[in-house]
C-alpha cells in the first residue's frame, strides 16, 4: 500500500495527466481559440486571491498588481521559485517564471502537439488581473526558459 507522500504524488501526477488531455483535446478542436477557454480559470483564480489573500485589483499601478500576483503564486501557492516582472510600458509587459511547477507539465503538452501551451494559471491570472484593471484582452505569448525550468509570458494590449 503506497505511503502518504506517495499518494499526494500519485494524485498530482493523476491530475496533470487529466489537465494535459483535457488541454491536448481543446487544441485539437479549437486550436488558439483554446486560450479563451481559461479565461474563467484566470478570472477565479483572481477571485481566491482577492478574497482569501487580500489582492487588489483596480488601481493605476498594474505594474505593482503583476508583482503582487506573482508573490502570491511563489510565496501563497508555491507554484514558481521567483517570478519577475521584467519590461513593461503602456504597451505591454514581460514577466519571467523561474523554476515553475507547471513546466514538466507545459513541456508534455507541447510534446503532444500544443503548440502553445494556454493552462499557465501564472498567465491566466495575470490575464484576468489586466482585464480587469485595463478593460482590455491582452495577447499572450508564453516561452519555454529551458536554463530556468520556467517560462517567458509576454502581454500585449
Amino acid at each position: 500500500m503506497a505511503t502518504e507522500e506517495q499518494k499526494k504524488r500519485n494524485l498530482v501526477r493523476m491530475y496533470k495527466l487529466v489537465i494535459e488531455g483535457l488541454a491536448k483535446g481543446l487544441y485539437d478542436l479549437f486550436g488558439e481559440s483554446s486560450y479563451a477557454v481559461m479565461h474563467a480559470v484566470g478570472d477565479d483564480l483572481l477571485e481566491i486571491m482577492q478574497k482569501e489573500m487580500g489582492l487588489e485589483i483596480g488601481g493605476e499601478n498594474v505594474h505593482e498588481e503583476l508583482i503582487e500576483v506573482g508573490r502570491l503564486f511563489v510565496d501563497e501557492f508555491g507554484f514558481a521559485d521567483k517570478i519577475e516582472i521584467a519590461e513593461e510600458d503602456d504597451g505591454h509587459a514581460v514577466v519571467h517564471v523561474d523554476g515553475c511547477h507547471g513546466y514538466n507539465l507545459s513541456k508534455a503538452m507541447k510534446k503532444s502537439g500544443v503548440e502553445h501551451p494556454f493552462t499557465c494559471p501564472i498567465m491566466n491570472v495575470m490575464a484576468a488581473a489586466m482585464r480587469k484593471n485595463l478593460g482590455k484582452h491582452p495577447h499572450v505569448a508564453i516561452d519555454a526558459r529551458d536554463d530556468a525550468r520556467g517560462s517567458k509570458l509576454t502581454f500585449t494590449f
